[in-house]
């Protein structure tokens, strides 16, 4: 496949996703053609669904926005292939969200699905693309979270069911919270 071949599959790609392929081809050219960064993935693709997916297999990629893109389009479940801090699954819910507590203050958390199930993932800065998740708000100070303490300043993602803790300035890292 060459870099028009590409360009025409995207042209007649469904209306619905049509307009994040053509970010994701803007992201991926140079002048008239596919950037050398990206050129072996063009290679061996035979549709521009071949193309995104190499690009979404290969780790290397895994922090650009090429791969963000096509992950948040195909809806990939991508939180495998990132190593959290802490990782607190299946919490089931009574509410709209992951309560979040703050002395008596109390923020639900969205998690980006409807189900009562729901996953808490802590990383450290720069340690998953957020361009793949949908930010939400940001939460500092003292706070308890899915049996947890907090200490510090963290960004909050929403994804697939999940919420996710990105660490901006930690006071301590997250200590499970005393009973009692």
């Amino acid at each position: 496949m060459d870099y028009q071949e590409l360009k025409e599959g995207i042209d007649q790609a469904p209306l619905a996703s049509r307009a994040t392929l053509e970010r994701l081809l803007l992201y991926v050219s140079a002048g008239p053609g596919v950037s050398p960064d990206y050129a072996p993935y063009l290679e061996g693709a035979a549709s521009y669904h071949d193309f995104f997916n190499a690009v979404y297999t290969d780790d290397a990629q895994k922090g650009t926005s090429v791969w963000a893109g096509w992950a948040a389009l195909k809806r990939k479940s991508w939180i495998g292939r990132f190593e959290p801090d802490l990782a607190v699954e299946n919490l089931r819910l009574k509410g709209d969200g992951l309560p979040v507590q703050f002395g008596t203050g109390l923020f639900l958390a969205p998690t980006g699905s409807r189900d009562n199930i729901a996953n808490l993932y802590v990383f450290q800065r720069g340690a998953f693309n957020v361009e793949a998740a949908e930010f939400v708000t940001s939460i500092g100070g003292t706070f308890s979270c899915a049996g947890y303490d907090f200490a510090g300043i963290y960004g909050v993602y929403k994804y697939r069911g999940s919420v996710i803790l990105e660490q901006w300035e930690a006071e301590r890292a997250p200590v499970p919270t005393k009973k009692g």
